[in-house]
């Protein structure tokens, strides 16, 4: 989705030209957080009387807040519901206080969008589960999910996507989703790794996909690769004991006879149910619901009938290397 007309109009109808109000629309969608210098750099400006203008407005208007952080960096809060509610997301919890380290992820994510706002992103978790679920048809129980409970009431409200990292369209058709992953320069792979085990079920499922790891850090290009390569490389050969064994105990599971698993085959059972996903494997499964399958016949079935996915991993230092490489330069050492 794109901001539409609409949407920009309403922002200006609170006083804000054009450009200000597309600037807003992408902040509120993407980050809810922003910093002069990404103003400018949208504005292409390096400095001048723009950006003073304009956030004096929002501050001003009540429309946001500003903390200074190290640096002598002001970091803005989007927050007011006359703007989110402008453009039909007044619900978007964009709007909370975050943490420092999830402010700084927020700001590396719009760094990221402000280099080509005119992708066709996925912006909000109802057009992610949307494109997804209802589209594609991939059911709920792969898409990451977390819930939470209340407090109050007990309730319990399932959230997709809560990470909030890009996920966009590709133009030429077959159109083919892009998912972004904007790590910082902080050493480590820690919250890479997580966020692809986190998605991992949902990837496995989709006929072909781009995965952008974006970081102002090359050096870190070639392990975050040697993972990605790792876990979905086609040419890997499938554990074929594991996966009878998988089979065997699911078996058991569906059928209720769960008195003799160990805690080792329940371990086993939900690994399984995420790596061993996708129209191969549960058609193997299916069969093996009939006739007991041996380890060659499943090798052999797999070779058979497995097809290669389309897939791409990118390096994006450009995205947010120099721009983000400054960016994360004013943010380092944040402080409340």
């Amino acid at each position: 989705m794109k901001a539409t007309p609409e949407h920009i109009a309403a922002i200006r109808r609170l006083g804000y030209n054009e450009t200000e109000a597309t600037f807003l629309y992408l902040v509120a969608t993407h980050s809810g957080y922003f910093t002069r210098s990404q103003f400018l750099r949208y504005f292409q400006q390096s400095k001048g009387c723009l950006v003073h203008r304009f956030t004096t407005k929002t501050l001003t208007q009540g429309h946001a807040t500003a903390k200074e952080y190290g640096y002598q960096t002001l970091v803005f809060h989007l927050f007011s519901r006359q703007i989110y509610g402008a453009i039909d997301k007044d619900n978007l919890r964009n709007r909370r206080q975050l943490s420092k380290e999830l402010i700084r992820t927020r700001l590396l994510i719009l760094d990221f969008v402000l280099c080509d706002p005119n992708r066709q992103h996925l912006e909000t978790e109802a057009d992610k589960v949307q494109y997804f679920n209802r589209e594609l048809g991939i059911p709920l129980t792969l898409i990451p999910c977390r819930t939470y409970k209340s407090r109050k009431s007990g309730s319990q409200t399932d959230r997709y996507f809560v990470d909030r990292f890009p996920i966009f369209l590709t133009e030429k058709p077959p159109q083919t989703p892009t998912f972004v992953y904007c790590d910082s320069d902080l050493p480590g792979l820690f919250g890479y790794v997580t966020q692809v085990r986190n998605c991992e079920a949902l990837l496995r499922r989709l006929p072909g996909f781009n995965l952008i790891y974006a970081s102002p850090d090359a050096a870190k290009f070639h392990r975050a690769q040697g993972f990605f390569s790792r876990t979905f490389d086609s040419n890997t050969p499938v554990d074929t004991a594991q996966l009878a064994r998988y089979f065997y105990i699911r078996q058991l599971w569906e059928s209720h006879k769960t008195e003799s698993l160990t805690r080792a085959d329940r371990d086993l059972l939900r690994d399984g149910d995420k790596r061993f996903q996708g129209v191969l494997f549960e058609s193997l499964y299916l069969i093996s619901l009939e006739v007991r399958m041996s380890e060659s016949s499943l090798s052999f079935a797999i070779r058979l009938q497995d097809q290669p996915k389309s897939l791409a991993f990118n390096e994006s230092i450009e995205k947010v290397g120099t721009t983000a490489g400054e960016l994360l330069r004013e943010i380092r050492g944040l402080e409340f």
